[in-house]
């Protein structure tokens, strides 16, 4: 019994040891309140900036008053978030000499801070009166003030942006209905009297037939019918440009329309004293194309090398197959385009530049080919190197592009 009560008195715990056991129990509880209010403040923190009907000055604000209660000793906390424009404070805020800050750091630049102050002196610890886990909760703070804030001028620049370009849109769109009221108007006015001297050149060609007049009224019917075909030329150009110009493609032998081109053409190359050659790959597919604009694309073409390249003495016209359209070549052997001016032949009023023998015109060419081009979802471009005549090449595709 003696024994007993001997190893009983043994196992009971001394004073000391039973204050330090309660030293260390109560720091533990100290630190994990402590902990249970950093997580609360994050978590507060974590539902403003998920919260979208806030603004962002009211999710700052509602930031800056979740610091006070998360630190050591929140009934002498006080907070201040420090922008470049404009700051958020706590409403016991005050400046005072026990001070812990972290930057926000938008985009990787200094945007601002966050401050904590303590109102009174308070017993030293890891950073002056604050704990290194308070270091490390301003940081996390900080870290996502910095994105948060980020991302709203990111989306207020992406709305302005928004909103220019719509205006932009608008007053563009308003401009180009200008224009194509002013080509309409500009179109009825030049096209009104042509017409007329079209039909009465037309019988006065008729009327003198045989007569010394004859050639003269032959003249002013072609040239009236020129004008026509650049007035044409030129609102087409202009209804490209704006997306009012509409094809009307189909499936369609490509081969057969340019053997027929070659035989409508024949008499106007043969008056420029020059011989056309067609050479087509093998079993050439069907292209998807409009045919009418396709030929004026190919007229236009055979036109230049015709007035360009009449030195040549022969303009070849190839078809080959690429894998989903049918490539064409208008080959001249002309004296060829200088290099410097090759990169704006498809520009509008570049016709004339590249040639010592100016015809005149509007130079709107190659432009509309380009045009009618790529509105098939083709593609238009030239080689040419000086001495060596030029080709210029287009693509159309063998069925229908799907958009």
């Amino acid at each position: 019994m003696d024994r007993e009560r001997q190893n009983g008195a043994q196992a009971e715990p001394s004073g000391e040891e039973a204050a330090s056991s309660q030293t260390r129990l109560r720091e533990l509880t100290r630190n994990l309140t402590e902990r249970v209010k950093e997580l609360k403040c994050l978590y507060g923190i974590s539902h403003l900036f998920e919260d979208e009907k806030l603004t962002l000055d009211e999710i700052l604000q509602g930031v800056i008053n979740f610091v006070p209660p998360a630190w050591q000793f929140p009934e002498v906390t006080c907070a201040r978030i420090k922008l470049k424009n404009r700051e958020f404070v706590t409403a016991n805020f005050r400046e005072t000499a026990w001070k812990q800050s972290q930057d926000i750091l938008v985009n990787g630049k200094r945007f601002g801070s966050i401050e904590v102050y303590y109102l009174e002196e308070m017993p030293p610890s890891d950073e002056g009166p604050f704990l290194k886990e308070e270091r490390n909760l301003i940081y996390v703070i900080a870290e996502r003030l910095g994105h948060t804030i980020g991302r709203n001028i990111a989306e207020k620049n992406v709305k302005f942006l928004y909103h220019r370009e719509r205006e932009l849109r608008q007053k563009l769109q308003q401009q180009m209905r200008v224009r194509v009221d002013f080509t309409r108007k500009l179109m009825h006015e030049l096209k009104t009297p042509l017409t007329s001297l079209i039909a009465m050149s037309q019988l006065l060609n008729d009327e003198t037939r045989g007569e010394k007049y004859e050639k003269l009224a032959k003249y002013i019917w072609e040239s009236a019918n020129n004008l026509n075909n650049r007035i044409e030329e030129l609102h087409d150009v202009i209804r490209g440009e704006t997306g009012i110009l509409r094809l009307s493609p189909k499936q369609l032998k490509i081969g057969e329309l340019l053997h027929s081109l070659v035989e409508e053409t024949r008499p106007q190359t043969q008056q420029c004293g020059m011989t056309m050659e067609l050479e087509l790959e093998e079993d050439l597919p069907e292209a998807y194309a409009d045919p009418e604009r396709l030929r004026q694309v190919m007229l236009n073409l055979i036109n230049n090398a015709c007035k360009y390249a009449r030195e040549g003495g022969k303009i070849t016209i190839r078809g080959t197959r690429l894998e989903q359209a049918i490539q064409i070549e208008v080959k001249d052997y002309g004296p060829g385009i200088p290099s410097e001016i090759q990169a704006t032949l498809f520009e509008p009023g570049y016709q004339v530049a590249y040639h010592e023998e100016r015809t005149g015109g509007l130079g709107i060419g190659l432009a509309l080919c380009k045009t009618l081009v790529e509105l098939h979802g083709g593609r238009i471009w030239a080689k040419s190197r000086a001495g060596k005549g030029s080709s210029f090449y287009f693509t159309v595709p063998v069925k229908e592009v799907k958009s």
